[in-house]
């Protein structure tokens, strides 16, 4: 598997004799703030709680679920708050410990470009649309990866809320090899993994994976323990059902449905722009329920996560569970 990560360190810092003299000049500041600082940070810890409440969203044992809720219709539903939610895992009722809307949370996003030679038809079209929903989508405080998926796996540009940064990255893909999709999905749930937020990742693709060195349940895993929401677009060259790998469509509604995202069939340039709509109309009105575990699962076993609302009419997609540590 073979990542190149598009984004460089800076230099080493240098080491004269003028920041070894500089050195010598801080030790008396230094031994002084030893003597002051821990009576200063225990008066800060008993004016600001709110240190405590940080303890709690950093917590490693908390689970986070990231919920869409629609009518049976299809349309989102924004407006249900926290004791709307009932959350079960493996049976037992949890309690809700974090609940936040979309505009409460930072959104991590991975957008995978499929760039290989089986779709170049379609590359430009697919380029001016992620562009235009990122652009859409993206706020100050949100942050998006680039990764361009052929036979290797190229993050083009590491997490960033640079618009210009991702718009070139994005134009800058060019068609080549073969196709390491699960490979590209195992990636950018490990790079995930460590983010505070709601994350996501969005595939742009035929779906077929030709060069890919792990499996597609590796990839489910993965992205379900990172607490990653998978959408997927999958392009079609060829129109025609008897002309196609249905093998590639299966495998993303697959790793789609398990990990509470949507999956899309594209045909047209306006089917991509309406595919591209509704994701973003989901991630707007998403919901962010948090949970410790009780009882604490067995490490390495299945835990499977189940949510409820009050109105039993609509429906509900959420990870359907995790791996416990």
């Amino acid at each position: 598997m073979n990542l190149r990560k598009g984004e460089s360190s800076g230099s080493p810092p240098s080491n004269g004799g003028s920041a070894f003299s500089a050195h010598l000049c801080l030790i008396p500041i230094l031994s002084l703030l030893s003597f002051l600082l821990p009576p200063l940070l225990k008066a800060q810890d008993q004016t600001n709680p709110s240190k405590n409440d940080f303890k709690l969203l950093v917590d490693v044992n908390l689970v986070g679920v990231l919920v869409t809720v629609t009518t049976p219709e299809g349309t989102t539903v924004s407006t249900l708050k926290q004791q709307d939610f009932q959350v079960y895992e493996d049976g037992n009722p949890q309690e809700v410990a974090l609940f936040g809307k979309e505009s409460d949370q930072p959104l991590w996003l991975c957008l995978l470009f499929d760039s290989s030679i089986s779709i170049v038809s379609e590359l430009r079209t697919e380029q001016d649309a992620a562009i235009e929903f990122l652009q859409s989508i993206l706020r100050p405080a949100d942050r998006a990866s680039i990764f361009q998926v052929s036979e290797d796996v190229n993050e083009l540009v590491k997490f960033t809320s640079r618009l210009e940064k991702i718009c070139s990255a994005i134009r800058s893909i060019k068609p080549r090899g073969g196709t390491s999709l699960y490979d590209a999905v195992f990636l950018a749930a490990e790079s995930l993994s460590s983010a505070r937020g709601r994350k996501v990742i969005l595939v742009i693709s035929d779906g077929t994976d030709t060069t890919s060195q792990v499996q597609l349940r590796d990839c489910l895993k993965l992205a379900q323990n990172s607490e990653a929401v998978v959408y997927a677009l999958v392009v079609q060259p060829i129109k025609s059902e008897p002309g196609r790998n249905l093998a590639g469509e299966h495998a993303m509604i697959f790793l789609t449905e398990r990990t509470g995202g949507k999956f899309f069939k594209v045909s047209s340039p306006e089917s991509l722009h309406s595919s591209f709509t509704n994701i973003s109309d989901e991630l707007r009105t998403q919901y962010y329920l948090g949970y410790y575990p009780r009882p604490r699962g067995e490490k390495g076993k299945f835990r499977k996560i189940e949510i409820r609302v009050g109105n039993p009419t609509y429906k509900i997609r959420a990870r359907e569970g995790y791996y416990a540590k």
